[in-house]
Formats: structure tokens, sequence, C-alpha cells
């Protein structure tokens, strides 16, 4: 896609996700967290971007474990970003309140396949 292009397209963007990263510490027992330093920790989703636009059908595909469901939920923000950004129509829903979270939810969907 061309530069111009792509500016376009992203101005109509009606989600925009910006460098999305989601990590999980691992849990460790009593004994073993003695003994390191630092938990380790599960890099679930790393820096993830792409847009979609009004009309668009997006799929989001790959193995198992690889982090689409996270991303979904990320989206949606059921889950909580590390870093990163999600706007849906210009409003970045990692800064919106519970009650505003809530009445954007109502325009949202998310299909996961079990």
């Amino acid at each position: 896609m061309s530069p111009s292009r792509r500016r376009k397209s992203l101005k109509n963007a009606t989600i925009e996700v910006q460098g999305l990263v989601k990590h999980f510490p691992i849990k460790l027992g009593f004994f073993k967290a003695l003994t390191v330093k630092e938990a380790p920790i599960v890099h679930a989703v790393d820096g993830v971007s792409f847009h979609i636009n009004q009309g668009e059908v997006f799929g989001l595909v790959g193995e198992s474990g690889c982090g689409k469901t996270t991303t979904g939920r990320l989206l949606v923000r059921l889950l909580e970003p590390t870093d990163g950004q999600v706007l849906f129509r210009s409003a970045d829903l990692t800064t919106l309140s519970t009650k505003e979270l809530r009445q954007l939810r109502r325009t949202m969907q998310i299909i996961f396949q079990d």
C-alpha cells in the first residue's frame, strides 16, 4: 500500500491498534520464588498493530497459542494491555472509565471460534 493511500486509510479507520502488548507474569511457588530474581513473563501479545476501516471484515488467524484470543480480549478491554493503544472511532479505549466503556461495548462484537 502506498504511503498516501495508507494515510487516507488510517484517517478512516474505525479501529486502530498501535503497538499492543500484553505480558502475563508466571506465578511461582513459594520456594521457587525465593530463588528467582525476577518472575518469568509470558509475552502473549508483543507489539501488534493494525487498523480496520468501516465496512471491512477482519479475521485474526494463527496457530494455537499465538495470542489471537488475548488480542480480541484486549480490543474490547476485557483485559488491560501492558502497553499500546486501542482506538475505536478515535476514542482511546485504554483511557475510558468503566461507565464509558460499558456504553461503548454496546456497539462492539467479537466472535470467538471454539
